[in-house]
C-alpha cells in the first residue's frame, strides 16, 4: 500500500487539523512531520499522507473546504411592537 502527500504546511498543527478533517469523512491518513522544533521555527514541512487510492477523495474534500461559503443571511431585529 503506497501513501501520497495531499497537503503540506510548515506548521505541524495545521497538518493535524487537516488530518482530523479528512478522517471525519473516513479518509485514512497520517501526518509526516519534520519534527516539533523545526516546524515551529518554520523550517521543513509537515505533510498529510493518504493512501494512493484515496488521493482524489482527499483533494476533493480539501478543495470544497477552500470554496467561499455563501454569505450568511443577515439577522433583522424585531421590536416587541412588531410582534403584536
Amino acid at each position: 500500500m503506497s501513501w501520497t502527500a495531499c497537503y503540506a504546511t510548515p506548521l505541524e498543527f495545521q497538518a493535524h487539523l487537516v488530518k482530523g478533517y479528512l478522517e471525519q469523512y473516513g479518509v485514512p491518513c497520517l501526518v509526516e512531520g519534520a519534527g516539533v522544533g523545526s516546524t515551529t521555527l518554520g523550517i521543513g514541512q509537515a505533510r498529510v499522507l493518504v493512501r494512493a487510492d484515496w488521493v482524489d477523495v482527499a483533494h476533493g474534500l480539501l478543495r470544497s473546504r477552500e470554496q467561499p461559503q455563501a454569505e450568511p443571511q443577515r439577522l433583522r431585529l424585531v421590536r416587541r411592537s412588531d410582534l403584536a
